[in-house]
Parts: structure tokens; sequence; C-alpha cells
């Protein structure tokens, strides 16, 4: 009886003991677990396909329009010079007229060409004095058929577009031709600012045979200087 009281005594010291042992005992945390390191992959860059469209039919250019000036506004002036063409006759069978008339419809004018006008320009003025008799224009009298204001520059050639002609000799009528209806002197001369330039055009009546033919006398024609 005493020997198993004495073995339980034991036996309880060892399990206090033993209860003793493991309260001294730190219980180890487990390690934490790693994790891993995410490695990042860029997607790749993907090139968009070009999507292909039709070229659209490009749109016409409008026109420009001219603006109309304001009130107020005044383009500049083109310098001018004063042109006047007097018509004389150069004696020849002039004598064998009782008169000789003729109609000019208009006359002529071309201005030399430049750098942006490489053929020059022609230009028509009205005759102020249409119908003129050649028997009257003898000894140096002329009759004045244009005066007139027009651009400065150089001139090359005028002339007369004959409308019709009318000679009387000794109470006859009689024809007196001008070769394509027209008389031209080519000869330069200037307009300048402001300056009056008077070109004299001699005519001349010759005869071949029974006919009567108006031409222009060149060597006595052009301005006169003064």
């Amino acid at each position: 009886m005493r020997r198993r009281a004495v073995t339980g005594l034991i036996a309880i010291a060892a399990i206090a003991i033993v209860l003793l042992l493991a309260g001294c005992v730190e219980e180890k945390e487990p390690a934490p677990t790693a994790t891993p390191t995410t490695t990042y992959t860029p997607e790749p860059t993907v090139t968009p396909t070009p999507v292909l469209t039709e070229t659209p039919t490009p749109t016409p250019t409008p026109a420009i329009a001219i603006a109309t000036p304001k009130d107020g506004y005044k383009a500049p002036e083109e310098m001018t010079g004063t042109f006047v063409l007097q018509v004389t006759d150069q004696p020849s069978v002039i004598g064998d007229f009782d008169s000789l008339n003729i109609t000019v419809s208009e006359v002529r004018l071309h201005k030399a060409g430049n750098e942006t006008n490489e053929t020059g320009e022609w230009m028509i003025l009205e005759p102020s004095n249409r119908t003129f008799d050649l028997t009257k224009l003898q000894d140096g009298n002329v009759t004045t058929i244009v005066n007139e204001s027009i651009g400065t520059g150089e001139y090359t050639q005028v002339r007369l577009i004959v409308e019709s002609t009318k000679g009387l000799v000794n109470g006859t009528m009689v024809d007196v031709a001008v070769p394509s209806d027209t008389l031209k002197i080519v000869k330069s001369f200037t307009i300048a600012e402001n300056q009056t330039a008077t070109f004299i055009f001699d005519i001349n009546v010759v005869k071949a045979g029974k006919k009567y033919n108006l031409v222009p006398v060149i060597g006595k024609s052009g301005v006169v200087m003064k």
C-alpha cells in the first residue's frame, strides 16, 4: 500500500517536471513563407494595321472674287500725255481734183511691248473729225482728227481705217482706192507725261493709168518737233 502511494507520488512529480520543462521551452514560430518576386513582362507593342481609305477627290479651289472697292477708295491714275493727229496732203496729182472727201471710221495706235506684254497692244481712238477734204490740206494746211489723252510710253504705228472716199474730177465722180481700207505709218514716237505729241499723217494721191490710189507718205509723216 505504501509502495503504491510512493509510486503515485513519483508519477505525479514526473508529470509536473515535464509540464514545467514544457513551459520553459519557447515554441518557435514557423519561418514566414517567402513571397516569390513577381517579374513584370511588358506586353508586346502591337502596331495597328493601317486601314486603307479611299483618297477623296480634291475640291476645286473657288475662284477669287474681286472685292468692290470701299467708298472713298480711288485707284491710282495712269500717267498720260496728249496725242494730236493731223492730216495733210503731199502735193501731187491732187490738183486733178475738185474735191476729195475722205471719211475715217477709226484711228489705231500700236503701243510698244514691255516685260509683261512683249507684243504690245492696240488702242482704238474715235476721230472727232471723221470726214475731211484732202484738196484743202495743201501748202502746210492741216486738219486735226484726234486730240485725246492717252497713256505714256512708246508707240510704233498709226493707222487710219478709211470708211469711204469720194473724189470729184472735172465735175465727175472717180474712184480713189485705199488698199485694205487702211493707211498706216510705221514710225516710233513717245508720249511723255503731261506733254503733247503732235503727229502729222501725210497722205498722197497717185495715179496709175486712169486709176487713183490713196497712199501714206512715210518720209513726211511723224511727230512734229517743237
